[in-house]
C-alpha cells in the first residue's frame, strides 16, 4: 500500500508538470509582459534633455500576435507618458490582416515628441538571410507599410538621421535599414549627424553590432532575438537566428570601442510568429537620460553589464 500511494503521488506530480510545461509556455507566458527601467547616461547631452524618457518596443508582429494583447500594451505605454516612444522593427508579421490591425494600433501609441521607428526583417517579409535582396522593399505589403507608417505621423528612419529638438538643443537619432535585406548603409545613416553631438542608433538585428561600433553613437536600441522566445533550461534557445548568440537579450557594454563607452540594449521584444515563450518573457523597455560631464571619464552603467 505504502509502494502504490508513492507512485501515485509521483504519477500526479509529473503529470502537474507535464500539463504547466505544455499550457504554460502556449497559453501564458506569451502575454506576461515584463516592464523593465534602465538610466540612459550620455556625455554631451543638451541640458533640456536631462530626464527626458524614451519607451521602447520592439517585435510587434502585428498579424499574428494577439491583438487585444498588443492594444492593452500600447495604451500601457501611452499612459507611462513618455517624451518618445521608439519601435525597432517587425511591426508586422507579413500577413494578409498586419495592415488593418497596425492601423488600429498606431492611434493608441502617444508620445509627446511622437514615434520614430525603422524596419526588421518580418516587414520585408524575410526570415533567413539566405532569401534576400532588393526585390524584398518592392512587396505590394511593404511599400504598404511604410505609406502607412508614415500616414500615422511614425517617423520612419531608413538609413537616416532625424533629431529632436527641445528648447533649440537637439538629440540625434540614427536608424538603419535591415542589414538582412543587405541594403543597409551606415556611411550615409550618419552622415547628417553633427560631430561629436548626442547620437542613439537604432538597429533591429544586434549582430549588426561590428559593423556599426565604429560610428559616432553611444547607445544602441535593437529588438530581433525575442530573448531566444523558448529557451530551454541547460539547453538553450531552441530556435535563434543570430550569428551572435551571446547578445539575445538585455544590456551590453563595450567600454573598448571608442573614446565614449558604448552601449547596445536588446528588447525580448513584445510579439511573436509562434505563440509560444518559456524563459523570455515579452518586454516593454523605459530609459531616462541623464547627462555625464565631458571631464567624467568613468563608467556610468546603467545596470550591470
Amino acid at each position: 500500500m505504502l509502494h502504490r500511494g508513492l507512485a501515485g503521488k509521483a504519477l500526479r506530480q509529473m503529470g502537474r508538470l507535464t500539463l504547466t510545461a505544455m499550457i504554460w509556455p502556449r497559453f501564458v507566458a506569451p502575454f506576461r509582459c515584463q516592464v523593465v527601467r534602465y538610466q540612459m547616461p550620455i556625455q554631451r547631452l543638451p541640458a533640456a534633455f536631462e530626464n527626458y524618457r524614451i519607451a521602447h518596443l520592439s517585435d510587434l508582429h502585428t498579424g499574428t500576435t494577439r491583438q487585444r494583447f498588443l492594444r492593452r500594451l500600447a495604451e500601457k505605454v501611452s499612459a507611462e507618458k513618455p517624451d518618445l516612444i521608439v519601435v525597432t522593427g517587425d511591426w508586422i508579421d507579413y500577413h494578409p490582416k498586419s495592415l488593418d490591425k497596425l492601423a488600429e494600433l498606431l492611434p493608441l501609441l502617444r508620445a509627446t515628441d511622437g514615434v520614430i521607428g525603422i524596419l526588421g526583417n518580418h516587414d520585408y517579409h524575410e526570415y533567413s538571410w539566405r532569401h534576400v535582396g532588393a526585390r524584398s522593399a518592392h512587396r505590394s505589403i511593404h511599400k504598404r507599410l511604410r505609406q502607412m507608417l508614415q500616414q500615422h505621423g511614425v517617423r520612419l528612419l531608413v538609413d537616416e538621421a532625424r533629431s529632436v529638438e527641445r528648447s533649440g538643443e537637439l538629440l540625434w537619432f540614427v536608424g538603419l535599414d535591415e542589414m538582412w535585406v543587405g541594403q543597409s548603409n551606415p556611411e550615409r545613416a550618419f552622415a547628417a549627424v553633427p560631430r561629436g553631438a548626442p547620437c542613439i542608433c537604432l538597429q533591429h538585428n544586434p549582430d549588426g553590432y561590428p559593423r556599426l561600433k565604429s560610428y559616432p553613437w553611444q547607445w544602441m536600441l535593437c529588438g530581433h532575438s525575442h530573448g531566444g522566445q523558448v529557451v530551454l533550461p541547460m539547453i538553450g534557445p531552441l530556435f535563434l537566428p543570430m550569428e551572435n548568440r551571446q547578445w539575445i537579450q538585455g544590456l551590453f557594454c563595450f567600454p573598448e570601442d571608442g573614446p565614449v563607452e558604448k552601449r547596445m540594449f536588446v528588447n525580448r521584444g513584445v510579439g511573436y510568429s509562434t505563440p509560444l515563450r518559456m524563459l523570455a518573457a515579452p518586454e516593454i523597455a523605459f530609459f531616462t537620460l541623464r547627462q555625464i560631464p565631458s571631464t567624467d571619464t568613468a563608467v556610468h552603467p546603467a545596470s550591470p553589464c
